[in-house]
């Protein structure tokens, strides 16, 4: 029986995890199943703030997760993940803010990797910075940013591969998560990003796909049976680094585009390594969640007609993952068990909230104030991060009869007609203009208003 490659995927990038081949969950064992036939469309508001409220439940007092073990240590890896799931909600911001604080004052402790400093997890630690708006070139007296572009490679076959640690399974993973990182904070247009954008660019296979590293015993042509050739985790990090870059060219985007479709398993979602007929998929959430996020940096819709399978699409088939009672309601299970997993409900949160990295777009409003029939109400709702040029919409829920949303101003007014409470969820859009293909951040809340 062939072992799965290392994943280095399976934690953003800065977790080196064996993934073992495990039968898809049966129809017994999946406790959640989509609430209605109709294909599922992003954002799930209920699915990612329910999993942030359980992600929340993880952390401590002193602001981390702890691991398993006995006694327990600190689990950087989830914590660090975990504050970017929850800042990809807009909840629980306090819990993150506490998770960043706490990872500001051990940063050494996360980021060393075999003596040396991880490219993973510096990038890792300046998206949750640039997420919840702090600055990562000033990050616990340290500059993140500056370390990071110290890690990469000057000379050799691999110039401009972040990080001195050894490339074979998380190479193109890690770069990407690199490229997305320095991209949020406007790092475009130093040479030595150019350079780094080279190597993930030379990587990409003529199928569209991503290797961990192309090798000789990982080859662009090698056989997924064997668990070679390009994966789905990989790639989907490859392409979010490069079109945050805005170097993805429209020709790699419609072979990474074709690379996705054929790679898909027949419930709509994704496996560490491609479906193919002589080596069938088996869906796990960390993947398809990956996926989801890749095909929204390409632009494209999760949802639409291209991903669907009979009456399934990438969402349903992640939201068929999630718990939906018991102490661990709002998490994400792995295929072979259903206990809650850490690892799967912080990859899956970010994707149901319907961002991709970097992000930093976030409603400010945090609440509305009461109005009464008859009377002239009138507020505005407030964002912070993105660009100047936003829009907003109504995506749940209806506003108090009488009383309407702007698009662009994102302006609530009108005269209410009626008493009750209404409870809705605005989103706000950012045209971003700099990616090719183009694609959007967006960010949402869920508010009340008592007439």
């Amino acid at each position: 029986m062939s072992i799965k490659r290392i994943a280095a995927s399976a934690a953003l990038g800065v977790c080196m995890t064996l993934a073992v081949t495990a039968a898809p969950a049966t129809a017994a064992e999946a406790t959640s199943t989509p609430s209605s036939t109709a294909p599922l469309t992003l954002p799930q508001v209920s699915s990612a703030t329910q999993g942030a409220a359980w992600l929340a439940k993880q952390f401590n007092a002193s602001g981390y997760i702890p691991t398993a073990s006995t006694p327990p240590g600190v689990d950087y890896i989830s914590t660090a993940n975990a504050v970017l799931a929850l800042a990809s909600t807009g909840t629980y911001s306090a819990v993150a803010q506490r998770g960043l604080t706490y990872l500001s004052s051990h940063v050494n402790d996360y980021v060393k990797v075999d003596g040396s400093d991880g490219p993973g997890q510096l990038a890792l630690l300046i998206l949750d910075s640039h997420a919840l708006g702090k600055n990562p070139t000033s990050f616990g007296g340290t500059n993140l940013v500056a370390r990071l572009i110290a890690t990469e490679r000057t000379t050799g076959a691999d110039k401009g591969l972040f990080g001195s640690q050894d490339p074979t399974y998380d190479g193109a993973y890690r770069q990407g998560l690199a490229l997305a990182a320095l991209a949020g904070i406007g790092v475009t247009t130093a040479t030595q990003v150019k350079t780094a954008e080279s190597w993930l660019e030379s990587q990409q296979c003529p199928d569209g796909g991503w290797t961990s590293l192309i090798t000789s015993a990982n080859p662009c042509n090698g056989n997924p049976a064997d668990f070679e050739g390009p994966d789905t985790n990989s790639t989907a990090l490859a392409i979010q680094g490069l079109s945050a870059q805005g170097v993805l060219s429209t020709t790699a985007a419609a072979a990474a585009s074709k690379f996705i479709v054929g790679a898909q398993d027949g419930d709509g979602g994704w496996g560490y390594d491609p479906n193919a007929a002589h080596a069938p998929g088996f869906t796990d959430p960390d993947s398809t969640a990956l996926v989801i996020q890749a095909i929204l940096a390409l632009g494209k819709a999760p949802s639409s007609a291209t991903f669907e399978k009979g009456s399934s699409n990438p969402i349903s088939a992640l939201h068929a993952f999630q718990l939906t009672s018991g102490s661990g309601k709002g998490a994400f299970f792995f295929p072979g068990s259903t206990a809650p997993d850490l690892l799967a409900t912080y990859q899956a949160v970010p994707a149901m909230a319907r961002v991709s990295f970097p992000f930093n777009l976030a409603v400010t409003t945090s609440s509305l104030p009461k109005g009464s029939v008859g009377g002239s109400y009138s507020q505005t709702l407030a964002a912070s991060g993105g660009t100047a040029s936003r829009s907003w919409r109504l995506i749940s829920g209806t506003l108090p009869a009488g009383l309407s949303l702007h698009s662009t101003t994102g302006v609530i007014s009108g005269r209410p007609t009626h008493t009750g409470v209404s409870t809705f969820t605005v989103e706000v859009l950012d045209a971003e203009s700099t990616t090719v293909p183009h694609t959007q951040a967006t960010a949402w809340k869920t508010l009340s208003i008592d007439i």
